[in-house]
């Protein structure tokens, strides 16, 4: 049915397998077959699947009294609710943040950040109308909208997609002499710096020690706004609730989605420092952002990351599952094998050498009941927060059997 009716816009995988239900870290297929979530959605899933809480939460929301009186749905957003409300000020408090906007998807948190730039650039720092500048990371990955394509470098999403707009600028990523040469070159014209604080999509590439500290102090000495997409990276994936926090640095603007809405619903938020949230009535707008119910489930996800120290856990797990990895393809045949193992928290890569591939690993890893999925020869290793210390051993076992099986051909 989905040959016959589906856009062409998602390569199949290639055993055609169908996911039906999920528990935890684990799915099964319409076959019956038990895999290991090692994708999470791409860190959609970040507090698994059907998670207890979520379920009750869920459960309460779309549960009417007996004369059919229930929780409000879409309403304009001139109309708060009160479920908007508690959202935003436990997350503000939460995140260190003074306002807060919602939106649906990660795309869309994107573009309403370049607006607040922009907006920032024009009416604070002076820039002269239509002449601001984005700076941006190559091999970035912040959405596939037509703005967002036009300074991506991935051919595959430009062709055939422009003309595109040109108010971007584009640096290697973890280079600062760059961005100092760029910030000196355009100065006042620069409104933000757009950084992923681990290029996901690009195969996990983590920056050097001290990369996101000092892009912020470039960005304050030249007056320019400094500005994380924490889609990926946030809500505990690396070991923090921003993965900025761990340079000690919080972003004037920053972008969430994906497991903020817990994989049922589409949720993003954009939260800014005071100075920054400059929109007017009738500038930005979203008929879905901020309803209700995405707004208690979102609350609830905040609620169980803390409650469940599900950062901590990422941090520890992360490591031990790094550690076992290591142990286990980093010796005999295997070694040969493998150009690097890296990651933050449980943001992991296993970068395969050439000969081997990393869609061949993957394919192979079905066959032992995991899935995951690759990134520029990259497999990126990223199970649900709530993996256990077996769970992650068991994780490690048949990632290594998987690449004895293969190197032993």
């Amino acid at each position: 049915m989905m040959d016959d009716y589906g856009a062409n816009h998602y390569a199949r995988n290639g055993k055609k397998i169908i996911m039906e239900r999920a528990k935890g870290i684990y799915l099964i297929d319409t076959n019956g077959n038990v895999y290991i979530d090692a994708a999470a959605g791409f860190s959609s899933m970040n507090l698994g699947h059907n998670h207890p809480r979520i379920n009750a939460t869920g459960h309460a929301l779309y549960t009417v009294d007996e004369d059919g009186w229930g929780i409000v749905n879409v309403v304009p957003n001139t109309f708060p609710t009160v479920a908007q409300a508690l959202f935003l000020q436990h997350a503000c408090s939460v995140l260190h943040a003074d306002k807060g906007l919602l939106m649906n998807t990660g795309t869309e948190g994107v573009e309403t950040a370049i607006k607040l730039m922009r907006k920032w650039g024009y009416t604070k720092k002076g820039i002269t109308p239509n002449e601001a500048l984005i700076i941006v990371c190559e091999g970035n990955f912040h959405g596939r909208s037509t703005t967002i394509i036009g300074f991506s470098s991935e051919s595959l999403y430009r062709e055939q997609f422009g003309p595109f707009d040109k108010g971007f600028v584009s640096i290697p990523f973890d280079d600062l002499t760059a961005l100092e040469n760029v910030l000196e070159k355009y100065g006042e014209r620069i409104a933000g710096f757009l950084v992923e604080p681990i290029q996901g999509e690009r195969g996990i590439r983590i920056p050097h020690d001290g990369y996101l500290h000092s892009c912020y102090e470039m960005c304050k000495k030249h007056n320019v706004l400094f500005v994380a997409d924490e889609i990926q990276t946030g809500l505990g994936r690396t070991g923090k609730m921003l993965a900025c926090e761990h340079e000690h640095v919080i972003p004037d603007i920053f972008i969430l989605a994906k497991s903020l809405g817990a994989g049922r619903n589409a949720v993003s938020a954009v939260f800014s420092k005071n100075e920054y949230m400059l929109f007017e009535p009738g500038e930005h707008g979203s008929t879905y952002g901020g309803n209700a119910s995405s707004m208690m489930l979102s609350l609830e996800v905040l609620k169980i990351i803390e409650e469940e120290e599900l950062c901590n856990r990422s941090a520890l797990l992360g490591y031990y599952l790094r550690e076992k990895l290591r142990k286990g393809l980093l010796r005999g045949k295997t070694k040969k094998a493998i150009k690097d193992i890296r990651g933050r928290g449980l943001m992991i890569a296993i970068e395969p050498e050439e000969f081997l591939g990393a869609e061949t690993v993957i394919h192979e890893l079905l066959k032992e009941g995991v899935l995951t999925k690759s990134a520029h020869n990259v497999i990126r290793i990223t199970p649900p927060l709530i993996i256990s210390k077996k769970e992650c051993a068991e994780l490690s076992r048949r990632i290594v059997k998987t690449f004895t099986r293969l190197v032993n051909k």
